[in-house]
């Protein structure tokens, strides 16, 4: 997975210039939500949210194959790009905000700093370079996955919520409320100290009294963790990268089966 997770970072750290174009021009919401992004595997790009401008309205995106910020129109047409290969990220920044006025906004707030810090990668302190094949491969097969995971997640519990990509720790990511008495939260996660690779998560958060975790469902796939810091059960993509297509969609089906209903029915 050391592709993967250097691809992760790399589009972790370009992904600011637009969640810095949502927090600037994009209503602001309390729980932050306006700054998300997506990915758009049909388009192999990562968006941020629609922005009003002049008499139309405009997305921010990142094309992931040319590795170019891209103002897209409601029409679907790019009006303006800006290419970041061999730029350093603060050069990268300065060409989008001279190319604001021109699509009818004020870059006036743009270049500030977000109000949430990211981790400090090496890579931040060169020029951008263009992402390995096999990285961006890798990054796209499992961002799709964890897509489409999460719609799974929707459907078995008959609810609904946006699937976003949250800017500061990179997840892509649901948070539902199925019943009454319990939050649900589901996504992929970066790699950190926690799992020690990329993974998906899925924890509980009760609304009503609290859960007790015993008689948890078992698999090899998965592992609880039930510390003080963080309590839920994790998917590692090192383990679902060894296995085809059609047994990786079998695995996290059946992740998401299992611990979902444990927390339906927990007991408190």
């Amino acid at each position: 997975m050391q592709e993967y997770t250097k691809t992760d970072q790399q589009l972790h750290l370009l992904s600011q210039l637009i969640a810095k174009a949502n927090r600037t021009f994009v209503p602001k919401k309390e729980d932050d939500s306006h700054t998300n992004l997506f990915f758009d595997h049909l388009g192999n790009r990562i968006t941020g949210r629609w922005i009003k401008a002049k008499d139309t309205k405009v997305l921010f995106t990142f094309n992931i194959d040319t590795q170019t910020v891209e103002v897209i129109n409601d029409k679907g047409q790019c009006i303006a790009s800006v290419e970041t290969i061999s730029k350093h990220i603060a050069k990268i920044e300065q060409e989008i905000e001279e190319v604001l006025p021109s699509i009818g906004l004020n870059p006036k707030g743009f270049s500030e700093a977000l109000h949430f810090e990211i981790p400090e990668y090496e890579l931040a302190k060169n020029p951008i370079a263009k992402i390995a094949p096999e990285g961006l491969s890798q990054w796209k097969h499992f961002r799709k996955l964890a897509n489409n995971a999460c719609f799974q997640v929707l459907g078995l519990t008959q609810t609904w919520e946006e699937i976003r990509i949250w800017p500061h720790h990179f997840d892509t990511g649901i948070y539902i409320v199925p019943t009454k008495k319990l939050g649900i939260g589901f996504g992929l996660a970066m790699e950190d100290g926690m799992a020690g690779a990329p993974y998906f998560y899925l924890s509980g958060y009760p609304l009503q009294g609290e859960i007790i975790y015993k008689n948890l469902p078992q698999s090899e796939d998965w592992e609880w963790k039930t510390g003080d810091d963080w309590k839920g059960a994790t998917l590692k993509l090192d383990m679902l990268q060894k296995q085809d297509v059609t047994e990786q969609l079998k695995r996290v089906d059946q992740y998401i089966i299992e611990n979902v209903k444990w927390f339906l029915g927990y007991e408190n």
